[in-house]
């Protein structure tokens, strides 16, 4: 008896290949169903490892900002507050963000007041304690180095520093800096300095550029 056969091929040799036909597709399925599942998986991990921008800015680089950009700081003391603008004109401000910061504490006769400039701004940098602050710590029974390193758990400068222009009858240089201590933040504690939260603070040194207007106000 012959073989049935169609196009050529024998009837046996249609039905492997249609069994293979079928076996394809169920692998096939399977690899699609596979795929599915894991994009499923691997969205909603995302999801759940993602941080949330911090609510007090629009956005915060790790690079510093274009050339092109222009900001302007204004720092009040009564307010414990430091805002950040882009200007986009000679007379229009746009509000970028918005940080807590320690100020001058309550009493002080002698601050930084008006407008100034930012000098210099430096990443992971020494302190340099006046003679006064050394004193002031040698009383607490600490001896205080003439410099204190980066990292250094007597470092007041934090990871950051940004030096301002503005002077006083003391003859002080008062800058906007990091923090060894976070609970100076916010709080009238400082000489005549800004303290920041250091996550804000080195937002904001990459952001800004040597030159950028910064007006403290009461």
């Amino acid at each position: 008896m012959k073989k049935g056969h169609r196009c050529g091929q024998p009837l046996d040799t249609q039905l492997e290949t249609a069994q293979d036909f079928a076996n394809g597709r169920v692998v096939m399925n399977f690899k699609i169903a596979l795929t599915t599942v894991i994009l499923s998986l691997l969205t909603a991990f995302s999801a759940f490892c993602a941080e949330p921008l911090p609510a007090n800015q629009a956005h915060a680089p790790d690079t510093a900002a274009p050339d092109t950009v222009a900001y302007y700081v204004e720092i009040s003391i009564g307010r414990n507050l430091l805002t950040l603008y882009e200007e986009k004109g000679a007379a229009e401000k746009v509000l970028v963000a918005e940080y807590p910061v320690g100020t001058a504490v309550r009493g002080l006769k002698t601050y930084p007041l008006g407008l100034g400039k930012v000098t210099g701004i430096y990443f992971k940098p020494w302190w340099y304690p006046t003679p006064y602050s050394r004193q002031v710590f040698r009383g607490r029974g600490i001896e205080l180095p003439a410099a204190v390193p980066p990292g250094h758990p007597l470092n007041y400068m934090g990871p950051f520093k940004i030096a301002l222009s503005h002077r006083t009858s003391k003859g002080a240089i008062y800058r906007i800096h990091g923090n060894n201590n976070p609970l100076r933040v916010g709080r009238r504690v400082t000489g005549g300095c800004f303290v920041m939260d250091n996550a804000d603070g080195l937002a904001l040194a990459r952001r800004i550029r040597v030159g950028t207007e910064v007006n403290i106000v009461p």
